[in-house]
């Protein structure tokens, strides 16, 4: 079976997603959620955070959410950089934060620790989201899908043959966050952390979902680079299959020629102007 193509061998899980996740945008929604966006960023990423959230605000537009981004203390956005995230969506919040890059107990407790705070005055069915400053979107289905499914925790798993949740994107009730907070009180993260095979963010968000008893759904959004490769473009099947592209490589300045060929068209609209605000002098953070 391990020798199959992977297309072939993901065949089944990919007819059985594209049949749930057309279940599930068919079901109303009782109350649209607020989704509460958690970016964990830096200085030296701020024109990809741009790009990543000039996108949010093309695609959310009919969605209620609110951004937070929490700034690395050891390389923090600088006060110009805020003040160019703040032009681009009013109301956007810049936390200080200890790293919380993904790797070892610690980070991954000042991580949930973050989703405390976004979750603090959360109704308990808003969305607590984590998207990594190299992620676009260019379509809102999975956010329409995380709206109306019962899960607790929703991620794609594709990549990773669907063990686990893949970083980059996923979704959690904020009552789910209670829950799994709720977990740590009794058992700390370290702990937790004996009990996966590799103790960084994404596995660790798994598992602690599942030790919390939590309802999980993977499914299918999150396109890579080989994809993208692979398929010459965003065709229209592509943008039907997914909904956002994550750029885990090292050269991330192809995230930023994707985004200007394939979304916006090789065309810079008006409000896509991330070095405008390098230019101002500098504001004092807010």
């Amino acid at each position: 079976m391990k020798f199959l193509p992977v297309r072939v061998r993901q065949f089944p899980q990919f007819a059985r997603q594209t049949w749930q996740r057309a279940r599930v945008l068919r079901q109303p929604v009782r109350r649209m959620p607020t989704f509460h966006l958690c970016y964990f960023s830096c200085e030296s990423y701020y024109h990809y955070l741009y790009c990543a959230l000039h996108s949010l605000k093309t695609t959310l537009q009919g969605v209620p959410h609110r951004v937070l981004v929490f700034s690395d203390t050891d390389m923090p956005l600088t006060p110009v950089q805020i003040e160019g995230l703040q032009q681009l969506m009013p109301g956007l919040r810049v936390i200080p934060w200890p790293k919380s890059m993904g790797w070892g107990a610690q980070q991954i407790s000042n991580i949930w620790q973050a989703y405390a705070l976004a979750a603090q005055d959360a109704a308990d069915d808003d969305i607590i989201a984590r998207i990594d400053s190299d992620v676009f979107f260019f379509n809102d289905r999975i956010f329409q899908a995380a709206a109306r499914s019962d899960a607790d925790f929703v991620g794609d798993g594709h990549f990773v043959d669907f063990r686990f949740c893949q970083g980059g994107c996923y979704f959690l009730r904020a009552r789910a966050v209670r829950a799994v907070l709720g977990l740590l009180a009794r058992e700390t993260m370290e702990q937790l952390a004996k009990e996966v095979h590799v103790v960084v963010e994404d596995v660790m968000a798994h598992h602690l979902v599942q030790r919390a008893g939590l309802r999980t759904w993977m499914t299918w959004f999150m396109m890579f680079p080989d994809e993208l490769r692979i398929a010459g473009g965003l065709t229209d099947w592509q943008r039907w299959k997914f909904s956002c592209l994550h750029f885990v490589m090292k050269n991330k300045n192809k995230m930023l020629e994707a985004y200007h060929a394939h979304v916006l068209q090789g065309q810079l609209p008006g409000d896509y102007r991330p070095d405008a605000a390098l230019t101002l002098q500098p504001q004092p953070v807010r």
